[in-house]
């Protein structure tokens, strides 16, 4: 097996969290669980669901660290899992909510006025936007804007070419920009960090 240099620490480090070396699984908790906390935060849009996603993802993780070679990164590896947990978990909430959309169709309660009110509508409405794209538009999106991955690495951790990621990553960024085209003063950019495609 040929690991990338880069990689040749995370591929020690899984090597000895896997033989049960307590100091190592801690070392791999504490570098990747705020990466991992926040793309799941963004792809269920629920800190509880997060955590519990979280707390799967390590233990999926555990149970799994044998397989990992070292090809990627040990971060990109988590990822992949987490990102597998959101689509079942966002199966299992969808057969859960499937009978119940006529709640749905209820108006929302009118915004108050107000500075702190039109942030709050405008947060919520960055949410409702980024809730509706796919769960890969809208993985790649967090990744390369919040995280700052190349194409490339978004590329390795949602399993598929650098030219499918690219055009996920427009197509989300297209769809957010029309979806917030009511909010002039909300660019895409300031919630997503300022970073261009």
């Amino acid at each position: 097996m040929n690991t990338p240099s880069a990689h040749r620490q995370d591929l020690d480090l899984a090597r000895r969290a896997a033989a049960g070396e307590e100091q190592a699984w801690h070392a791999l908790y504490e570098d990747t669980c705020q990466p991992l906390f926040n793309l799941l935060c963004f792809q269920v849009g629920d800190r509880d669901a997060a955590r519990d996603l979280l707390q799967e993802t390590y233990l999926t993780a555990l149970a799994r660290l044998t397989q990992y070679r070292g090809e990627g990164s040990l971060l990109g590896w988590l990822r992949a899992i987490a990102l597998r947990k959101t689509l079942d978990w966002r199966r299992s909430l969808w057969r859960h909510l499937k009978g119940q959309r006529a709640l749905a169709a209820e108006p929302p309660d009118p915004a108050p006025d107000g500075p702190d009110a039109r942030l709050e509508v405008e947060s919520a409405a960055f949410r409702e936007a980024l809730g509706r794209l796919s769960a890969r538009q809208r993985a790649t999106l967090l990744l390369r804007e919040l995280e700052g991955l190349s194409f490339r690495e978004i590329a390795a951790t949602l399993n598929c070419n650098e030219a499918t990621a690219r055009v996920h990553h427009l197509r989300a960024r297209t769809a957010m920009k029309q979806q917030l085209a009511d909010l002039p003063e909300l660019a895409l950019a300031d919630e997503m960090g300022g970073q261009q495609a």
